[in-house]
């Protein structure tokens, strides 16, 4: 389809939403293993369901938005993780809604453009790293919103990735990690608030909106005492995304003394403890 070009997150959020979300190839495997076991056995459960969905920050937002947006009268507290989102479904009515023969795969998607899958697969990686990262300084930082903030490193770079997949062009022009003056001078918003937008279109959980709300906190779904009270576990992203990048430079570089010694802050560690985990983290 060719593109068309907005000037406002609303726009562009409704022109990427106007296509089905694909998903990767191997997670359709999966499921597709998972619904012929529960077909024999009925031995299926969440966690399994959870597993195979694993990286896949497009089948994660299928299952999350699907939730929010077929929201029971039974449910009275939001989901923020898939493996919830299953029990919360069920077995049978997850695969009802999401039989595997029905996904479409990014691979079949982008089959002539080997250039977009290669994007579509770099920011899944990324964004699968900074998940991995920023569960490690959870488990140092312990809290309740652990799983959630998973989560959020793992839908962060959902806005690029629909980019590629249904607007090259446009993702062509803003290249490889833009800063946000170009994703202004391109898009006319931030990614980070097209991600907003993209995220108040499918019904995401506040959690997650406000732990993906632009760093300036002004997002407009995000009220300044949730943004405060969330101060450390955005941070904590923040810096969890900057491990990554610093260590995807050539050659790889780590955080800044300044970022260390703030991540130390926020873990109650010193500034070389710390150092050491977010080297740890990288695995």
């Amino acid at each position: 389809m060719p593109t068309t070009f907005f000037t406002d997150p609303d726009a562009w959020s409704a022109r990427l939403c106007a296509e089905p979300i694909p998903v990767l190839a191997e997670t359709v495997d999966q499921l597709t293993d998972l619904a012929l076991l529960e077909e024999r056995s009925g031995s299926v459960d969440a966690h399994m369901i959870a597993d195979a969905i694993g990286g896949d920050t497009l089948m994660t937002l299928r299952v999350l938005a699907h939730l929010s947006r077929h929201r029971g009268s039974q449910q009275v507290t939001d989901v923020h993780t898939v493996t919830a989102a299953v029990v919360m479904m069920g077995i049978g009515p997850f695969f009802r809604a999401f039989p595997p023969a029905g996904l479409r795969t990014v691979e079949d998607l982008l089959a002539r453009s080997p250039e977009q899958l290669s994007a579509v697969r770099r920011l899944m990686a990324r964004s699968w790293r900074i998940a991995r990262v920023v569960t490690e300084f959870e488990l140092q930082h312990g809290d309740s919103h652990a799983a959630a903030l998973q989560v959020a490193a793992l839908l962060g770079d959902s806005a690029e990735i629909l980019l590629w997949c249904h607007a090259p062009d446009i993702a062509r022009q803003l290249g490889q990690d833009p800063d946000e003056a170009r994703q202004r001078q391109v898009l006319g918003c931030s990614l980070a608030e097209l991600l907003q937008a993209l995220m108040r279109h499918w019904q995401m959980p506040e959690l997650l909106r406000t732990l993906l709300a632009p760093q300036d906190g002004q997002a407009a779904t995000a009220p300044q005492g949730r943004l405060l009270l969330l101060r450390p576990q955005r941070r904590l992203l923040a810096l969890a995304g900057r491990v990554v990048e610093q260590a995807g430079q050539e050659p790889p570089a780590g955080l800044t003394l300044e970022e260390l010694e703030e991540l130390a802050g926020w873990l109650t560690l010193s500034t070389p403890a710390a150092e050491r985990l977010a080297q740890q983290a990288l695995g």
